[in-house]
């Protein structure tokens, strides 16, 4: 009996059901060695199955037993369920390609146990490309239409490589020209300092706003101190009131005050009689 033929309930029972078929066909082992072998491989979970459920295996036949335990080991969900996770899975990051191939292949095969062989190989190529990281490689694999997840694998690869090689170079040497330009233009140093001088002169201009907008308002509080005289230039009076300008008109009539004679309205033809 091989030593690595074991199933304990919690590993993959696909996986020791095709390895128990192969020793069975290659040793040609009967219906009765089946179930005999079957019961040494199991272990744990599996084994307290197989105890209460088949009674030791002896009224079952081999592949009465093979089918309970694929119902309570290897379906245990449905196979819509299974479908639908396997649309929904998509490579984790730090997961290599290979690793990634080999989940989509595992769940592949269980979501798709009852169609053809090939409709789970397509489904698992197309999932592989459309669930890669690296969208533009699985974009461009799809378009080749892999038949096979290896060839799917190589093409997503070589897309990599690629990219890597082309756009990996433009990237490095744009890089390199945007700061020699930055460290070497003097465009950006003459345009820094024009908005500097900008916002000293705005500056200057609001704080000569607000000193003339005081002084306005300094001015509409007393108004009678904005008049001028003519005469004197002083503040407060009107010529007529003006003393200097009496002292005047007194030395030039001799001591006597002449007053002036009010004006007439003119028109635009002259006085008005």
């Amino acid at each position: 009996m091989p030593k690595n033929l074991r199933y304990d309930g919690r590993t993959s029972w696909l996986s020791f059901k095709q390895k128990f078929d192969s020793y069975r066909k290659v040793y040609k082992w009967s219906d009765h060695e089946c179930r005999d072998y079957l019961n040494w491989c199991l272990e744990g979970k599996a084994l307290d199955y197989f105890t209460i459920e088949t009674r030791m295996g002896e009224s079952f036949s081999f592949r009465d037993i093979m089918r309970k335990m694929e119902g309570f080991f290897g379906s245990k969900e449905l196979p819509e369920t299974r479908r639908a996770k396997f649309q929904q899975v998509t490579q984790q990051p730090g997961e290599s390609l290979e690793d990634w191939a080999d989940r989509v292949f595992t769940l592949a095969t269980p979501a798709f146990r009852d169609l053809p062989d090939q409709f789970g190989q397509r489904e698992a190529v197309f999932r592989f490309c459309q669930g890669c990281i690296d969208r533009e490689a699985g974009k461009h694999a799809c378009f080749e239409r892999p038949r096979t997840i290896q060839h799917a694998l190589d093409l997503v690869r070589h897309h990599q490589y690629v990219s890597q090689v082309v756009d990996g170079k433009k990237a490095r040497n744009y890089d390199q020209e945007v700061t020699v330009n930055a460290v070497q233009s003097p465009g950006d140093v003459r345009m820094e300092r024009l908005e500097k001088a900008i916002e000293q002169l705005t500056c200057k201009f609001e704080a000569s706003l607000a000193s003339n907008s005081s002084t306005n308002n300094k001015d509409m509080k007393f108004p009678q101190k904005t008049f001028r005289c003519f005469h004197c230039n002083g503040r407060g009076h009107m010529k007529r009131d003006c003393r200097e300008y009496q002292e005047s008109l007194k030395q030039q009539s001799g001591g006597q005050v002449v007053e002036r004679s009010p004006q007439k309205p003119l028109n635009s033809k002259g006085p008005v009689a």
